[in-house]
């Protein structure tokens, strides 16, 4: 809900008829509606019939996700941290360490698995937004340029 309130807020400004009818404001405000309703319905659902508890929810399992992600976003395009420069490996580097990091917080994931399910998701993702979509996102530039 918080997050909806701040949508709506943010999108104020933007206008919600044009001159065609529709303004780039309708879709955001509609949206963050949406979301602030469906935050009061859950509210209301879960202080009627409280649920059972689903037991913990170990930060450990949820490390190598956040690892993972965030090592995609620095080595796809590259980034400075100041002292320490991560050179733009784009997405044959970025996509498979990130899928491999993610997949090390499941319990049974065994390393083959990973490593295959890693290279045939790298192929369609490079293949959806670079050639498909054609999203200017690098490829391989250290190796083929772009």
């Amino acid at each position: 809900m918080v997050f909806g309130l701040f949508a709506l807020w943010a999108g104020a400004d933007l206008p919600f008829r044009g001159e065609g009818g529709v303004g780039s404001g309708l879709l955001p405000r509609a949206l963050s509606i949406i979301i602030i309703v469906l935050g009061v319905i859950q509210i209301v659902v879960t202080w009627k019939d409280r649920p059972e508890s689903t037991g913990t929810w170990p930060i450990r399992d949820m490390v190598p996700v956040l690892i993972g992600v965030f090592l995609f976003a620095i080595t796809i395009r590259g980034h400075d941290l100041g002292a320490f420069k991560v050179p733009v490996l784009g997405m044959a580097v970025a996509t498979p360490l990130s899928i491999i990091l993610a997949g090390l917080a499941a319990k049974d994931a065994r390393p083959g698995e990973l490593v295959i399910f890693a290279v045939i998701l790298t192929a369609v993702c490079i293949a959806l937004f670079r050639y498909a979509l054609g999203l200017s996102l690098p490829v391989a530039p250290w190796l083929i340029g772009y």
